[in-house]
């Protein structure tokens, strides 16, 4: 048996998952005699349980900007590979850790830890897993030891996946973290002002620890392989109500929104830094990839309720508002 978690800290550290199509949540993808199936779904099993790779999620991504992964079978050490083409039945192949092999890529279509969607070919998302019979078959729906292929458009009910944990406390709002403890964010301009969620967007609100909007849990667990350019390790802000992550895609001058967390990928536009100790503790929050630009809280009067955060480069007239504390609540 394999067991790729140990001494690969990029597979997974909340553990396996399960990978199930809506046409029957019972049947979980399975590897038997060498080749990819439905099997009742059993957590004994370690044929059913997948681990996800997604070292080059930040590099590579497909013709939607979706990051890649692969998905590694625990008892065999196989990995799902493309087919040759649609109606053809999807292969396996001999996962290498230290390796990079483009055909074991794939895409989601969505959050699919959240809602189901299509699992895709990374150079061609029109084709994504199906567990559907192949032409020609009888049919009769799926069912236990059904084959899979990838098949053109289409979102039916076998085409639509959910890739979970097994565990279900790690399949808890923000992907496992609900567990930690949450912190405060504030700036130096106004320390009466909470960050929290306002309409889909990062704003501040008079403090109120028994607003659980204002609480969040700061992911430390990117930072233990990416730091900036200034040694600073990376850190993802979650609202520990929604299970979202503030995102810097809008750019400069635009409020900053929030995307759904998924944990198993490394997202740019979710991974912050934090500048050196600008005195007393505050410090610059800025993107991971452009350093430049800041958390930025400006209020030509002052702030108030609903002020929404911003990216901006630094100034000094406006200093106050570009120094920011996280401290546990």
């Amino acid at each position: 048996m394999y067991d790729y978690g140990l001494g690969h800290p990029w597979l997974n550290p909340e553990g396996t998952f399960k990978v199930f199509c809506k046409a029957d949540e019972g049947l979980c993808l399975a590897v038997r005699g060498g080749a990819l199936v439905l099997a009742a779904a059993d957590p004994a099993d370690d044929h059913q349980h997948w681990f996800k790779d997604v070292r080059f999620s930040l590099r590579i991504t497909d013709e939607e900007g979706k990051p890649v992964f692969s998905l590694i079978n625990k008892a065999t050490g196989l990995a799902i590979r493309h087919s040759l083409g649609p109606y053809h039945p999807v292969r396996l192949l001999e996962f290498e850790p230290e390796g990079f092999e483009e055909s074991l890529l794939w895409t989601e279509s969505g959050h699919l830890g959240r809602e189901f969607g299509s699992i895709r070919m990374m150079h061609d998302v029109d084709l994504g897993l199906d567990a559907a019979l192949p032409r020609g078959e009888d049919g009769g729906g799926v069912r236990d030891g059904t084959g899979i292929t990838l098949t053109e458009g289409g979102d039916g009910d076998t085409r639509s996946w959910k890739i979970l944990y097994w565990s279900d406390e790690a399949n808890m709002t923000c992907g496992g973290l609900y567990a930690e403890p949450t912190c405060r964010i504030y700036c130096k301009a106004d320390k009466g002002f909470s960050l929290t969620v306002c309409d889909g967007a990062a704003c501040l609100a008079p403090t109120d620890a028994d607003d659980e909007y204002q609480h969040w849990i700061q992911d430390k667990r990117p930072g233990n392989r990416i730091r900036d350019m200034e040694g600073y390790p990376a850190f993802v802000l979650v609202n520990r109500v929604t299970g979202d992550a503030i995102d810097a895609s809008v750019g400069q001058g635009n409020p900053l929104k929030l995307k759904a967390y998924n944990p198993c990928y490394l997202d740019e536009f979710i991974l912050w830094t934090k500048s050196r100790d600008m005195g007393d503790g505050f410090r610059c929050i800025h993107m991971l990839c452009k350093t430049s630009l800041n958390f930025n809280a400006l209020k030509v009067d002052g702030l108030q309720d609903d002020t929404k955060l911003v990216l901006s480069y630094w100034s000094l007239r406006d200093n106050l508002h570009l120094q920011w504390k996280i401290v546990p609540w």
